[in-house]
């Protein structure tokens, strides 16, 4: 929710828009329509010209929103200029903007008010409504997480109306958000053929119902939805039979595979990104995110135990050793070998680039993020040209969230144990249960296996954009883990008369001493909810500020 314009001016431009620069990226309708010839006379005719209108809601899905990890306890910036001020506790409504996410409902509205004008067949009307609808519930239920109480439009105005437009309370934004859910659930396919891969798919719209759901502690509805989605039997755990392919799951080779329930899709070279010029260590990139040590510690041993744990076999001075397989997958350390650049993080001219402080976007923490550093991809080159598709929704999160619902509603039930233990095993992590309290892996009571699974989210899902931030706040710990001292490894300097030339007669003992201090973040209650962006109340005095801004 960048900074943006008001709403009213989306009223202004949308129309336009939606008949000439949106569909910027189709070369085939702009060819058969010239831009400046283009005019609602010209359009809504056929079935075809309701398609591209609909192609273009899928723009308002997120795109590598990976850097959104920095907005929770997970991860602080490594390129230092690149960290917002809401990653700093800092919530200034100059600095939110929602103009762009309803524009996008006033195309879903006119979409679907002009398809009942159109001679369209049954099955294309239903594909039509079924997407503009999960759109328009999408966006909406975005926008009340951000913001709570948010206007309500469900159909498209003219400009005198926008004028007179006051906040929507959330429940009632919220009771709208699952209508078109089980509306879009009704009419879309469970497959889409070959030609329009990538289209939301009922599964999908299940699947984001349950997500909403969830955040709202709507448990039936979110352990409802997330089973009918595991029941359709079209989606499944990559690598589920843990042959060591995990890691797998984050590079390009793992495009199109059965877990990914929702992707927004690239292609190299006709639509790319950056993201492993971006998120690779200097100098091969440009430094992306650096792991927390409190994310770093979140990984049990490969026994199932917390490392906080009595029982755990975690060493302080070798924690890479005997832990959950999947901190190797998110966090690179000191003295792994990336690209052909062995990495050394102490704070000494020798360790190069990747040294703390010794390069400006040097790691903040002493560690890099690893998860998506494709070997298979020049950082320098193909790095910054690349063509992998953006995970929306993958299986995991919907057996998670069958797992979390479940043992809400029916405490240390056997199938939330099922559930959460699927992801768990496709990493060769043990099961959790509750037969055997000698084992570290024991849940005796609904809580405990409530903050398993809640580990799990973030173990799981760690550094894959704005997650742990919303997760942090539906659960209530937000106040608790971002006023929390953010840290990193620690460290501590020796003398040594054999030490390299530059390094100032020091030797680092990594993992020994005291821990970097980092700046941090701040929250204070109030921050559950987003301020209402200050350009839409200039704009429209009756949108009233959200409390404590």
């Amino acid at each position: 929710f960048c900074l943006s314009r008001g709403l009213g001016d989306v009223y202004k431009r949308q129309a336009a828009a939606l008949l000439m620069g949106s569909f910027s990226s189709c070369s085939d309708f702009l060819d058969r329509y010239p831009l400046e010839e283009l005019s609602e006379e010209s359009f809504w005719k056929t079935e075809k010209d309701a398609e591209m209108a609909v192609s273009n809601l899928y723009n308002v899905l997120p795109t590598w929103d990976t850097d959104e990890a920095i907005n929770s306890d997970d991860a602080v910036h490594g390129i230092k200029w690149a960290a917002g001020d809401q990653s700093k506790g800092v919530y200034d409504p100059e600095n939110y903007g929602w103009s762009g996410e309803y524009g996008y409902i006033r195309q879903a509205n006119l979409i679907l008010e002009k398809i009942q004008e159109m001679d369209l067949s049954e099955d294309a009307y239903k594909k039509l409504e079924g997407q503009a609808r999960f759109f328009r519930a999408y966006t909406y239920f975005t926008l009340i997480r951000s913001f709570g109480a948010v206007p309500y439009i469900d159909k498209p105005l003219e400009m005198s109306d926008v004028e007179n437009i006051t906040r929507t309370p959330k429940d009632e934004v919220y009771a709208k958000v699952m209508e078109d859910f089980d509306v879009a659930i009704a009419n879309l396919p469970v497959q889409w053929d070959e030609a329009n891969s990538g289209r939301i798919t009922k599964g999908a719209a299940m699947a984001m119902k349950a997500r909403a759901a969830l955040y709202y502690n709507n448990w039936q509805t979110a352990m409802d939805e997330a089973k009918k989605v595991m029941d359709l039997g079209q989606y499944e755990l990559y690598d589920k039979d843990n042959t060591g392919r995990y890691k797998e799951l984050f590079w390009e080779v793992a495009d199109g595979c059965d877990e990914f329930i929702l992707s927004v899709q690239f292609s190299a070279p006709t639509r790319t990104h950056y993201l492993i010029g971006w998120e690779c260590f200097p100098t091969l990139g440009w430094g992306g995110l650096n792991p927390t040590q409190s994310l770093v510690d979140a990984f049990e041993d490969i026994n199932g135990a917390p490392i906080t744990s009595e029982a755990s076999v975690y060493d302080p001075t070798n924690p890479f050793a005997n832990r959950d397989p999947r901190l190797e997958v998110n966090v690179l350390h000191d003295g792994e070998t990336m690209y052909g650049v062995t990495i050394k993080v102490a704070p000494l001219k020798s360790s190069g680039n990747t040294g703390i402080a010794q390069h400006g976007d040097a790691t903040a923490t002493g560690y890099y993020q690893q998860k998506w550093l494709d070997p298979s991809i020049d950082p320098q080159s193909t790095g910054w040209n690349m063509g992998k598709d953006w995970v929306v929704i993958r299986y995991a999160e919907v057996l998670l969230t069958y797992a979390e619902a479940k043992n809400e509603l029916s405490p240390l039930d056997p199938s939330a144990f099922d559930a959460v233990n699927q992801v768990r095993r496709r990493v060769g992590m043990p099961d959790l249960q509750n037969t055997d309290p000698t084992k570290p892996t024991y849940c005796g009571t609904q809580d405990d296996l409530r903050k398993r699974i809640w580990n799990e989210w973030r173990v799981e899902f760690a550094l894959e954009g704005g997650k742990r931030q919303w997760d942090i706040r539906r659960w209530g710990i937000a106040k608790d883990v971002l006023n929390a001292p953010f840290e990193g490894l620690r460290y501590t300097l020796i003398d040594d008369p054999n030490a390299p030339e530059g390094d100032g007669g020091k030797k680092c003992i990594l993992y020994v001493g005291e821990p970097l201090k980092l700046a941090g973040s701040h929250y204070e209650d109030h921050n559950y909810l987003l301020p209402i962006p200050q350009s839409e109340i200039d704009l429209n005095p009756k949108l009233e500020q959200n409390p404590g801004y």
